[in-house]
């Protein structure tokens, strides 16, 4: 374990997507966490970016983000199945929080093109007009999961004032290994802008556990 890096080893047990990223700039977000711990680590969680962000940590803005961890929680635990999630320190506590979730799929199709349901990230939302809608893909290496990656922005509304964007990352692995799925989303693009290069910096890091 290598000092002032994030490892499965700080978080008490061997994940199912591995990271050594900056803890400073990435924490863990718990999907398996009873209500008792949820709130110990909401507390100290705020208290530090609150600290970090020279801001004061208001009840409103506390209520805000316990709603929001609370959901977002449920959401990726329960309804999409994620394996990792992970917060990005540096977004202020007045925005949403940016979170990135990974989760691990099996695909033994030659390429990554040919994963079913992958097709889907790089075309138009069929409930959404195409002409609202902004996507984008460049290849994307990963010195741990391969070169056959792929990075697939899209930009969409999500209602008449807020423009959504989302980030995926994946990776076609060797046969007999899970490809992986690194995704995020916000609702201010200039906060998805700032965090790119520390998202790819980030996505970098990821490997799976041996």
């Amino acid at each position: 374990m290598s000092e002032g890096t994030l490892w499965s080893d700080d978080l008490g047990a061997p994940l199912h997507v591995d990271t050594d990223a900056n803890p400073d700039l990435w924490g863990y977000l718990h999907l398996q966490i009873d209500k008792k711990n949820f709130k110990e680590w909401l507390d100290l969680h705020l208290t530090g970016l609150a600290a970090i962000h020279d801001i004061e940590l208001t009840r409103r803005l506390r209520r805000f983000h316990k709603t929001f961890y609370e959901q977002t929680i449920v959401t990726l635990r329960d309804k999409l199945q994620v394996d990792e999630a992970f917060i990005y320190h540096p977004v202020p506590l007045t925005h949403m929080p940016l979170v990135m979730h990974a989760t691990r799929f099996h695909c033994e199709a030659p390429d990554a093109a040919s994963c079913e349901g992958l097709t889907a990230l790089t075309v138009p939302h069929p409930d959404i007009p195409e002409w609202q809608q902004r996507t984008g893909s460049v290849a994307f290496a990963s010195p741990h999961l391969g070169a056959d990656g792929i990075r697939v922005t899209r930009s969409y509304p999500a209602d008449s004032a807020i423009m959504m964007t989302s980030v995926t990352y994946h990776w076609h692995t060797s046969p007999g290994l899970p490809d992986v799925l690194l995704r995020t989303h916000h609702d201010d693009p200039e906060v998805i802008a700032a965090a790119m290069e520390p998202m790819d910096a980030f996505a970098r890091t990821l490997r799976l556990p041996m």
